[in-house]
């Protein structure tokens, strides 16, 4: 019997493996009907392609076997939300990634892009302007891409390969197109909903409650991402989870 159990373990084992594609989860009693409607039809249409390979190179979460999972965050930078983040990160010992908008990275910002690529943390690639890519041309997503590369890349010194869409918006050609430059789409798994959720608390409910190993955890540049990232690090770490920096989780390279 306990070789039995043994076997059917390893056989689960082998079943999640590092090709395993999640869905996207995240969920609170504080939505209206019209935004979970709109969530979930969202994510059934981008992760359906994702599972069965039609949109290749695009990544939603890490390993499923390991209890590693990466924090990211979206539309920074700024010199208030984006500082407060990074202090707290500082203060866990706890490296992140961070998607930054191009035209966000003005002179008065460069300072805290400046500071989370000093602290070891990843600037990464969120578009020049923030657009819905899949409303786009090839020559205005390519455009869009590289504009906040090389924005990056001045201040950093990293050209950053790795990239997310605004509003996860993808469809054939923006994945096609950014494969041939040489990119990799990076989703989330799990979306803590700061971004319309307005209680730091229900932010904590909704992560805790739906996190799995590999996760790739979605959060924003914003009071509220500030206010429930403390308790979200706590409480993730005593159920077990280990906090890796994006391209550790996955495996791959953040720059050129």
């Amino acid at each position: 019997m306990a070789k039995l159990i043994l076997f059917l373990l390893f056989i689960c084992k082998l079943a999640l493996s590092a090709d395993t594609v999640y869905d996207i989860r995240g969920a609170s009693p504080l939505l209206d009907a019209n935004m979970t409607q709109f969530l979930d039809k969202w994510r059934f249409d981008t992760i359906t392609p994702v599972q069965s390979g039609v949109y290749p190179n695009v990544i939603v979460n890490g390993d499923p076997a390991r209890t590693n999972i990466a924090l990211t965050f979206d539309d920074a930078p700024d010199e208030n939300n984006t500082a407060h983040l990074l202090d707290i990160l500082k203060s866990r010992h706890i490296k992140a990634a961070f998607f930054m908008i191009g035209t966000t990275m003005e002179e008065s910002n460069a300072t805290v892009v400046k500071r989370a690529d000093e602290e070891g943390h990843l600037v990464l690639n969120h578009t020049f302007t923030h657009p819905h890519l899949s409303n786009l041309d090839e020559n205005n997503i390519t455009d869009q891409l590289d504009r906040a590369a090389t924005r990056i890349e001045e201040i950093t010194g990293h050209y950053p390969i790795l990239y997310r869409p605004p509003y996860g918006s993808i469809n054939p050609l923006v994945v096609q197109t950014v494969n041939v430059h040489g990119l990799t789409t990076v989703l989330w798994s799990l979306d803590s909903l700061d971004w319309t959720l307005k209680d730091p608390d229900a932010v904590v409910e909704n992560v805790t409650a739906h996190i799995r190993n590999g996760d790739i955890i979605l959060m924003h540049r914003n009071h509220v991402s500030v206010a429930a990232l403390p308790a979200v690090i706590d409480r993730l770490s005593k159920m077990g989870y280990t906090f890796l920096r994006l391209d550790e989780l996955l495996g791959i390279k953040a720059y050129r």
